[in-house]
């Protein structure tokens, strides 16, 4: 497999692994950035870096402390099948009633 067609999460992992320094064991799906204490320039660098890598248009602003990994891969595959991106689950949201 050509490291273009490797899955957003596998990529996710080894950009973060080797670009962090982080264990790849420890790079879960339910991982947040928060978690792995990466700040907001580090959660945008990897948005862009997801960008270019697999020529899809990423929302920036949706990389925040609550994103998880495998959020992360999910909007990279939704970018790539050209379908709505689905969107992180905001705790702190209240829904009207």
């Amino acid at each position: 497999m050509s490291e273009a067609a490797q899955p957003p999460f596998a990529y996710i992992r080894d950009y973060l692994a080797s670009v962090f320094g982080l264990s790849a064991d420890e790079l879960t799906g339910d991982r947040t950035f928060g978690s792995l204490e990466l700040d907001s320039i580090a959660q945008v660098e990897m948005f862009v870096t997801l960008s270019d890598h697999y020529g899809v248009q990423l929302d920036d602003s949706l990389a925040c402390e609550e994103t998880t990994l495998q959020q992360t891969a999910d909007l990279v595959s939704a970018a790539l099948e050209g379908g709505d991106r689905p969107e992180p689950q905001d705790a702190g949201a209240v829904t009207p009633s």
